[in-house]
């Protein structure tokens, strides 16, 4: 019997080899509008938007298959009251997926150094050694993060 996944999930393309990317460490974090008023002058104020991005929640490693189906939460997340109604997670498990941004930091670089000595012989170098991808959650649904990654260049959409 499988385990049944998270409300948001991942996965890691690398199109350098065609292969799923795996041991890549994955992080995700809540995100917060901050709405900061500035005067400009004595008519004037100026609004702007700003966000706040919390520590993460979760992290995770992508499996053989490039995917990140389940998290590992943070253990201070047991019991407070106050971070379940952020995130959800109650006892290590994600309880409701609670709307708002989010974002996913995919930890790249140590992956592509690791690669020379995997035999697939394509370099150490990234130009992206981190990938960070904010997205809103406005439903219940599930949200799917693919990442279409190489070298020198990324792709992310809204995977199903």
């Amino acid at each position: 019997m499988s385990q049944q996944r998270d409300p948001i999930t991942c996965h890691i393309l690398d199109t350098t080899v065609g292969l799923p990317a795996r041991n890549v460490i994955v992080q995700i974090h809540r995100v917060y509008e901050v709405e900061t008023i500035t005067q400009q002058s004595s008519n004037n104020d100026a609004t702007s938007i700003d966000y706040q991005i919390d520590a993460p929640f979760a992290r995770a490693k992508t499996n053989d298959d490039g995917r990140v189906l389940n998290w590992v939460f943070d253990p201070k997340l047991q019991h407070s009251n106050e971070d379940f109604a952020k995130t959800g997670v109650r006892d290590g498990k994600w309880v409701k997926l609670v709307p708002g941004l989010y974002k996913i930091k995919f930890l790249t670089g140590k992956y592509f150094k690791e690669l020379t000595t995997s035999g697939h012989g394509v370099g150490s170098r990234t130009f992206f050694p981190v990938v960070e991808v904010v997205f809103e959650v406005d439903d219940l649904s599930h949200y799917h993060i693919p990442l279409l990654l190489s070298n020198y260049s990324y792709t992310t959409y809204r995977g199903s």
